[in-house]
């Protein structure tokens, strides 16, 4: 008798009855059935879209007893509320991811079947890295607005992504530094594995980290592309310049000042381009290499004094440069 006592006492504590939680998980098993024929998911996916409780496990409470629930939960309606509100963030989380992909098919007018794969990898990498399926979307969206195709998304994602993770930076925004910065240096998208690495090793081994280095690229980059420097060289340049205390637009500014000086310079900075027997091309006409460049310069100022290099390093390259 006492036990039965203790159950009708829960059952009252529960604020429920037992046959009103069941009612409540199998409404929830319904909401599954509905979001998946709306956004056209399978159950598997939609469960895979969220941290919360699985279909499965939905399942396996509606196949315990209505007395088992009774003894054992005494706040049913707070946990069929709860079981209720997650499939509702399941169903927020999966409209949004589909949101974005549509947004991903707009942008590149990829085919049906082109969709399939960039689906198929945007979940792999949410399932594989620290990033949601939706924000490996978001990345393939800057990728598709910088004109790469499939293959170049399918074969860019995974170490844009990496990239990402290894520096902490928000993944779309190193989507954007990394294609932008590309089409500046007119690199192809195939090669966007070994541009990730480069910013990876440079951000790694300065006193600077990716998001300052896309800062510097975004004034530099259209001019060094222009002369042909390789993004190796140059983000050699933004490194030695982070290490010297000037970082991000700062950095860009300085750089694209001292490139533009040299490349079309005024009557002064010819004077002292001239003492230092210094120019931007070889004796054929060609560019020389930014690489080149810096240790020239770096040979020639060993040879002044202190007062020198500050009124060269000004002259050539501008106060602010």
């Amino acid at each position: 008798m006492a036990g039965k006592k203790n159950y009708e006492l829960e059952i009252m504590i529960s604020g429920g009855t037992d046959a009103s939680l069941a009612a409540s998980i199998k409404e929830a098993q319904k909401q599954i059935d509905k979001l998946a024929q709306k956004a056209k998911l399978s159950k598997e996916e939609i469960e895979n879209s969220f941290g919360g409780m699985s279909g499965k496990g939905i399942d396996a409470l509606a196949s315990i007893s209505d007395k088992a629930f009774g003894a054992v939960l005494t706040g049913g309606k707070m946990a069929a509320a709860g079981i209720t509100a997650a499939f509702g963030a399941a169903a927020t989380i999966g409209m949004g991811y589909e949101s974005q992909m549509s947004t991903v098919q707009a942008i590149s007018q990829a085919s049906e079947a082109d969709m399939k794969k960039l689906n198929a990898l945007a979940k792999e990498m949410g399932e594989t890295t620290q990033f949601t399926a939706e924000q490996a979307g978001q990345a393939l969206e800057y990728m598709a607005m910088a004109g790469w195709k499939t293959e170049d998304m399918l074969n860019g994602l995974p170490g844009i992504m990496y990239l990402a993770a290894a520096s902490g930076e928000d993944l779309g925004n190193v989507s954007d530094i990394v294609t932008d910065a590309m089409t500046a240096f007119g690199m192809k998208a195939s090669e966007s594995s070994h541009f990730a690495d480069v910013l990876a090793q440079a951000s790694a081994n300065a006193n600077t980290n990716v998001g300052m280095m896309g800062n510097t690229f975004q004034y530099v980059a259209p001019v060094a592309g222009a002369f042909g420097y390789t993004v190796e060289d140059v983000a050699l340049g933004v490194g030695l310049m982070a290490n010297a205390g000037i970082k991000a637009e700062k950095a860009g500014t300085a750089m694209r000042a001292m490139l533009t000086n040299l490349a079309k310079p005024t009557k002064q900075v010819r004077g002292y381009m001239d003492k230092l027997s210094l120019s931007l091309a070889d004796s054929s006409g060609n560019m020389k290499p930014y690489r080149q460049l810096l240790q020239e310069l770096r040979q020639k100022f060993d040879g002044l004094t202190e007062s020198q290099k500050a009124e060269y390093a000004a002259g050539i390259a501008g106060k602010e440069g």
